[in-house]
């Protein structure tokens, strides 16, 4: 189970998205205090509503749930209903009028939530943007209804990604691929080079290493953009761990042919050290390096502007999260039309 949470000004727009029959084959399933007989008289009421807090810029609050295809059999507009309802509630988000709308334009279940951020009180609703909290709901929510977990990225079917997507996938499975060869971020960088990916990493004007971004066809990201375990101290992290595998195989062979040969030694047992410190610090500090050993002298190419200004500026947490891992759109059956989403703006009404 995955929630996106949206906040907006105007609902005209939003309702007519959220229960759009023609396109989306849209059914409301649950609703609070809103007039039903048309988009415009749901609009009406939201609007009337909002305008007793005139001081609430986005008064407009959206959130998609969307299900694993697997929970489909089980998941009735009564228990869907039901689920969203338990999110709204454990959320905070009550006392105020929404709509919940089921699409069947997908092959995972999903609905979407319309409802108002000033609430029958005439005041604002808060905490409703909380997405560690929304995190943490679905995931218990997900266990409580016995409900499917995210696979991961191995479940998305690569065949139907476009776009920023599918460069994005790209270099996910590129990097993958790489790091069964690769024990540094130099040679990571050559391997990923032959398969027409750049990798640079980025410093601070200290000269310490601040992150590292790949760039592919045009399209650039930060390594956290591309997954969680693929920033510069999680990807050095995995090459140690498996250059020290692979260390101890070797030692492991060489004993057994020294005892075969009639030869007795004493092997000394020392941790084999990284090949530099990994700077931990806080939650946020997970994405970024400390020192820069492995990786050689590579600087930031040209065209990589924007994912630099999204590393340096990388929040703590993406505005996306779900059940499982709470690592966004990792699973392949969340509810992002993005290729829509980027031509229009969905809290506009449509013309």
């Amino acid at each position: 189970m995955i929630a996106k949470i949206h906040s907006g000004q105007g609902f005209a727009g939003l309702v007519d998205y959220a229960n759009d029959n023609k396109n989306k084959k849209a059914d409301i399933i649950a609703s609070e205090g809103v007039d039903l007989t048309s988009n415009k008289s749901i609009t009406a009421s939201f609007s009337l509503q909002a305008k007793s807090r005139p001081s609430l810029k986005n008064f407009v609050g959206h959130i998609s749930l969307s299900f694993a295809p697997e929970d489909a059999p089980k998941l009735s507009n009564r228990l869907m209903a039901d689920i969203a309802k338990q999110y709204l509630q454990r959320m905070g988000i009550v006392n105020t009028q929404y709509i919940i709308s089921r699409h069947h334009d997908k092959p995972h279940p999903h609905v979407h939530i319309v409802y108002n951020r000033v609430n029958n009180d005439g005041n604002a609703i808060s905490g409703d943007q909380n997405f560690r909290k929304s995190s943490r709901i679905t995931q218990e929510l997900t266990l409580e209804y016995g409900l499917a977990f995210g696979k991961g990225k191995k479940k998305v079917n690569r065949d139907r990604l476009k776009g920023r997507d599918a460069i994005k996938y790209r270099i996910h499975d590129a990097i993958n691929e790489a790091l069964k060869d690769c024990r540094s971020m130099e040679a990571l960088r050559a391997a990923l080079d032959t398969r027409g990916i750049g990798m640079s990493i980025i410093h601070n004007t200290d000269g310490k290493v601040k992150g590292v971004v790949f760039s592919c066809e045009s399209l650039s990201f930060a390594g956290y953009q591309i997954d969680r375990t693929m920033t510069c101290a999680k990807l050095r992290q995995r090459m140690d761990i498996a250059q020290e595998i692979a260390g101890n195989t070797a030692i492991s062979t060489s004993d057994d042919q020294a005892e075969q040969q009639g030869f007795a030694f004493d092997r000394k047992h020392s941790d084999t050290p990284m090949e530099e410190n990994v700077s931990r610090g806080t939650a946020a500090s997970e994405s970024l390096c400390g020192t820069d050993t492995a990786g050689g002298n590579v600087s930031a190419g040209n065209g990589i502007g924007a994912a630099v200004a999204e590393l340096i500026i990388q929040p703590h947490i993406a505005p996306t999260n779900g059940g499982g891992s709470g690592s966004g759109n990792d699973r392949g059956w969340n509810d992002e039309d993005k290729d829509k989403e980027k031509k229009q703006n969905p809290y506009r009404r449509r013309r």
